[in-house]
């Protein structure tokens, strides 16, 4: 008689309290939720890779600064002074957060993929309409379960990237602002995210 396979049960990324990043344009004595605070996200959001604008905002971070700094600025081959200046010559900034909401669904994980029936390849490919009705799919069918997913980075594989499904353009329920600090090309992360990418710097 054959032995009866169970099904591979999907990896959750556990609860307890994580550290996430995002880098974003500061503007000096911006207000919560306008352009330029750390609590701003766009209106309508299109053209992300996991962007479902009528089901959820997308809340789009990295598990490390470096990560962060990668996502953000990979498209620079070089990395000048003005890269990290928004165009009025404020300093971008990367916020640096404590989660301690529901877990993640984690994209990463063999029994995942296995259970959505998803190759690996349709999670980071860049096309839109391949990773927008994933994430449209997950979101969904979860019921609450996840408060979002996480990936590898396509710019940076080593590292952790992370979208939480947020609502009405309030940051997403046990996310807690830890700090902000400006970015320039003597910040650490920059330092390592331009070393891991081969950018000339300067």
């Amino acid at each position: 008689m054959r032995a009866h396979t169970p099904e591979p049960r999907a990896r959750t990324m556990p609860s307890e309290t994580m550290r996430l990043y995002r880098c974003y344009p500061r503007v000096p004595g911006a207000r919560r939720g306008r352009p330029g605070h750390w609590s701003y996200v766009p209106s309508p959001q299109l053209h992300g890779r996991w962007d479902n604008a009528d089901l959820y905002d997308s809340w789009y971070f990295s598990r490390s600064a470096v990560g962060a700094v990668a996502e953000s600025f990979y498209n620079k081959h070089r990395w000048i002074a003005e890269v990290f200046l928004t165009p009025a010559g404020h300093p971008r900034a990367i916020a640096e957060f404590e989660f301690s909401g529901a877990p993640l669904l984690d994209l990463d994980d063999a029994a995942t993929l296995l259970r959505l029936g998803v190759a690996p390849s349709r999670v980071v490919v860049q096309d839109l309409s391949t990773t927008q009705q994933l994430a449209r799919r997950i979101s969904e069918s979860d019921e609450g379960t996840h408060a979002g997913i996480s990936w590898w980075s396509s710019q940076m594989p080593s590292e952790t990237s992370v979208l939480l499904w947020g609502r009405d353009r309030q940051p997403p329920p046990g996310l807690r602002l830890v700090g902000v600090q400006s970015l320039s090309l003597e910040h650490p992360a920059v330092v390592e995210a331009a070393a891991r990418l081969f950018r000339v710097v300067g």
